[in-house]
């Protein structure tokens, strides 16, 4: 039997599988679907026709989009954010006009998403996150980005749109990637590396642009001699 909060409010339309549970002040919209055993914090809100799997955990504060599909045992920390409308504009006699993004968010099974955390949602194909992906707080994850499987990003993160992350990645803190770049699996990005184009399987990027590892420490190398050079 679901255990709602006298203080929640759940549309007659949703469903909520066997022992879920909504906190205070909760939100859940007409057609989501809450799977057995998951748990909805106080002031969480899910919106129309969202899926959430089974055993999932939304903190207080999380925010679920319509267009979002979560996988079983997923955890949302409080305040993030999936589903919300890509930062996309064109300009048209002088004026910014919205792209519309139409499309949601997949979310794998056992995926963990930090506090303040944003994914957008897809323009026309979802935003994908794999399955047991670590994201840790206030990263933000643009429209129609895919993250591999198992893929560890650390905080305050960026991703431009259509960029693509691979599986069995490892991404320091303060990482960012532009629009339509990509780095392939198992590949490791040191903190505050900026990566503007396509890397391969296998890679170890460090620096501004992003280059591999032993480059960027002979690039480092050979400024720190110039600057003891006589002028």
């Amino acid at each position: 039997m679901e255990l709602v909060h006298p203080k929640a409010w759940v549309d007659p339309a949703a469903q909520l599988g066997e022992g879920a549970e909504v906190g205070a002040f909760c939100v859940v919209e007409a057609e989501a679907q809450i799977g057995a055993g998951s748990r909805l914090g106080p002031h969480s809100y899910v919106g129309r026709g969202v899926q959430v799997g089974a055993g999932c955990v939304l903190e207080a504060g999380a925010v679920l989009l319509p267009g979002t599909v979560l996988g079983d045992r997923c955890v949302i920390q409080p305040g993030a954010v999936l589903g919300s409308t890509g930062f996309g504009f064109v300009v048209h006699e002088g004026q910014h006009l919205h792209i519309p993004q139409v499309s949601g968010v997949e979310v794998g099974a056992d995926t963990n998403i930090g506090s303040a955390t944003c994914v957008d949602r897809g323009t026309l194909e979802p935003t994908r996150i794999g399955s047991q992906v670590r994201i840790g707080a206030q990263v933000q994850v643009a429209h129609n980005v895919t993250i591999g499987d198992r893929t560890v990003i650390d905080m305050q993160s960026g991703f431009a749109g259509s960029s693509s992350i691979g599986s069995d990645c490892q991404l320091g803190m303060q990482v960012g990637m532009a629009g339509h770049s990509s780095v392939g699996d198992r590949t490791r990005m040191a903190p505050r590396t900026g990566n503007l184009r396509k890397a391969p399987d296998d890679s170890d990027l460090w620096g501004f642009p992003a280059r591999p590892r032993a480059e960027a420490m002979k690039a480092q190398a050979a400024l720190s001699l110039l600057s003891k050079l006589d002028s």
